[in-house]
């Protein structure tokens, strides 16, 4: 049963059982017992998120890429940088965000974020 219809059901089994005429010692491990399993769903998805995330670790590959792409841009605006940005992005695969802050790490910024180039400009006098 795929999770959604699996979550669904369990609410509908919840709810089903909170309305129900059964024994109150009864009613109050099926609560229980429903609102376990839910909440075990839900960390077992937070975990596969974050595992998901933790491997999006950036590849050499894709910081040539990158590299590659960005040597020697300078952003001539806010939205040639977000261009610039979001047209590498969707070569990687990846999250402008993370994009972003792998550009910066890289010393790379001044292409994708306008602040960056802004300063340096101002910083040659230009």
């Amino acid at each position: 049963m795929p999770d959604s219809s699996r979550s669904a059901a369990l609410q509908a089994a919840l709810q089903f059982v909170t309305v129900s005429d059964i024994p109150s010692a009864h009613k109050i491990t099926l609560i229980e017992v429903l609102t376990q399993t839910m909440r075990d769903i839900e960390t077992a998805e937070l975990n596969r998120r974050a595992l998901a995330q933790a491997s999006a670790e950036w590849q050499d590959h894709e910081i040539s890429l990158l590299k590659t792409f960005l040597q020697d841009r300078l952003a001539k605006s806010w939205q040639h940088a977000d261009e610039c940005l979001m047209q590498v992005a969707a070569q990687l695969h990846r999250d402008p965000r993370s994009v972003r802050e792998k550009a910066t790490q890289l010393g790379l910024g001044a292409s994708v974020d306008y602040r960056f180039a802004k300063a340096m400009q101002q910083g040659r006098g230009e």
